[in-house]
């Protein structure tokens, strides 16, 4: 319960810093009350004082950038480990050729769906690293995955609060144009964060 307020007063207190950063470690698939930190911005959001397609996006580029840290940490040393101490977890040869096949094919639809079920989330993140699947494909389904998951966090969270607070939801819309440019930043934004980590692939892993 005390991890619990932490999370929370440190989304009250620090905003969209303490969102992002919160989300780069859940998105490494580190296990965590993360449904704390959407409360708190839906709370944030019914008092005016953050934005909602804001948290939505942050929270799903803080998730993208944990899902490629834990890629490239995988990519460079989890091969290596699973092969020198995969008996001890039931790991065999063949379980590895088995994921190297599967991640081939399936690897995107794999964390896309894995994002949305939660339970599968972090052996799909560092399976993919581990089996070095394309790093494009598992970039674009991932973040796919991470909106898709934030916003319905976002929405349940903003829902809640509205409700607690008896806050009437009409007055609190946004005008068209808003929405408009704040995906185009997403989109952008999106694409100098993938090439930056196409980059580090590139350096790091080959």
């Amino acid at each position: 319960m005390e991890n619990t307020n932490i999370l929370y007063s440190l989304v009250i207190d620090y905003g969209y810093l303490a969102l992002f950063l919160a989300l780069v470690v859940e998105g490494t698939g580190m296990p965590g009350p993360v449904e704390i930190l959407f409360l708190a911005a839906g709370y944030l959001i019914s008092k005016g004082q953050m934005n909602f397609l804001a948290v939505a996006l942050i929270a799903a580029l803080g998730n993208v950038t944990g899902n490629t840290l834990a890629y490239i940490i995988g990519a460079r040393s989890g091969r290596v480990f699973v092969e020198k101490y995969g008996r001890f977890l039931k790991i065999t040869v063949k379980d590895l050729e088995g994921m190297d096949r599967w991640f081939s094919k399936y690897g995107g639809m794999t964390n896309l769906i894995s994002r949305l079920i939660g339970l599968p989330r972090t052996p799909a993140i560092w399976a993919s690293g581990i089996t070095r699947m394309d790093f494009k494909s598992f970039f674009i389904f991932s973040a796919i995955g991470d909106l898709l998951w934030s916003l319905f966090w976002t929405s349940v969270s903003y829902l809640v609060s509205m409700q607690i607070l008896k806050i009437d939801l009409i007055g609190k819309t946004y005008p068209w144009w808003m929405y408009f440019v704040m995906l185009i930043g997403f989109v952008l934004f999106m694409y100098v964060v993938w090439r930056i980590f196409l980059w580090m692939k590139e350096k790091y892993l080959t």
